[in-house]
């Protein structure tokens, strides 16, 4: 018998506020099609989001008709949400236990005014801009806890000069730990965490994004199978062509007659679909010559 680490893939419990869902359109994968991605559900609520649960942890994408409605190609991104704020601090938080004050690691503090509560973005993702205001690349920390706090009146600290942070269930900021934090076993150069005063994007790690390619069509198998397999129907006085579906419904209807060149010998076969159905007419009529 093996001992060992097990575990599985979890299915991810989300919400609406927990996801990100965006598109954009391209006629054919030649054509550039949308520069810019556009939300999908903008202003999506948990009663939307419930209408797309299929399991527990698995969900179905309804699209939506009034945007999916043209031929040709949709990407379709679906990944964890994000917000951008900005650091407001650098700095350590103090307590102070029997008389003695204990200091923190270093960690980030933000507003905690968009978040829900303390510990709501441990495990959380940060990313961060430059001094440009520029994205850097491959440049993330994984939020190891985040706690409310107020400004500390205690300035007897190794952070001499600098802002402190107190504890506060009340405090309308988040201090935030991050990983990794710690210098190099052969360098003593402090991991990069972040400045004052700069932006960052704050995300979920509860489920990896997805990006899908969705090609909207005017023809399916089913249907391209009434003209290679299903009943049809000929008028040889009228040169009606008739398709139908399963049920014996009309699908297509087409014209069909036979033109004299008009400058050479010979004649040209025409098939001209027609687009006035007459719905009254099913295969039996037709088939018993109604």
């Amino acid at each position: 018998m093996s001992l060992g680490i097990y575990g599985n893939v979890k299915l991810a419990d989300v919400s609406a506020d927990d996801i990100d869902i965006f598109y954009s359109y391209n006629e054919t994968r030649e054509t550039p099609g949308d520069i810019q991605l556009k939300p999908l559900f903008s202003q999506a609520t948990n009663n939307d989001f419930i209408k797309m649960i299929g399991v527990d942890g698995a969900y179905k994408l309804r699209l939506p008709a009034d945007i999916f409605n043209k031929i040709g190609f949709y990407s379709v991104i679906i990944k964890p949400k994000t917000f951008q704020t900005t650091i407001v601090d650098c700095s350590f938080v103090i307590t102070n236990d029997a008389n003695q004050t204990q200091i923190s690691k270093k960690g980030i503090i933000i507003q905690a005014s968009q978040f829900q509560k303390s510990n709501s973005l441990t495990g959380y993702q940060i990313e961060y801009f430059d001094k440009n205001n520029v994205k850097i690349k491959n440049l993330h920390r994984i939020i190891t806890s985040s706690d409310l706090v107020s400004v500390s009146s205690n300035t007897n600290t190794v952070n001499q000069g600098s802002t402190n942070y107190t504890l506060n269930s009340n405090g309308n900021m988040l201090f935030l730990t991050v990983s990794p934090d710690e210098k190099t076993l052969l360098s003593n150069e402090q991991q990069d965490i972040g400045f004052k005063g700069q932006n960052i994007l704050i995300s979920n790690t509860f489920f990896n994004p997805e990006i899908m390619e969705i090609e909207m069509i005017d023809q399916n198998i089913k249907t391209l199978s009434y003209g290679i397999y299903g009943n049809s129907t000929r008028d040889l006085e009228t040169g009606r062509y008739t398709i139908f579906d399963e049920n014996g419904n009309i699908y297509k209807e087409y014209n069909l007659f036979t033109n004299k060149k008009q400058f050479s010998n010979g004649q040209i076969d025409v098939k001209e679909q027609r687009t006035v159905l007459d719905g009254s007419l099913d295969f039996t009529t037709l088939s018993n010559g109604g």
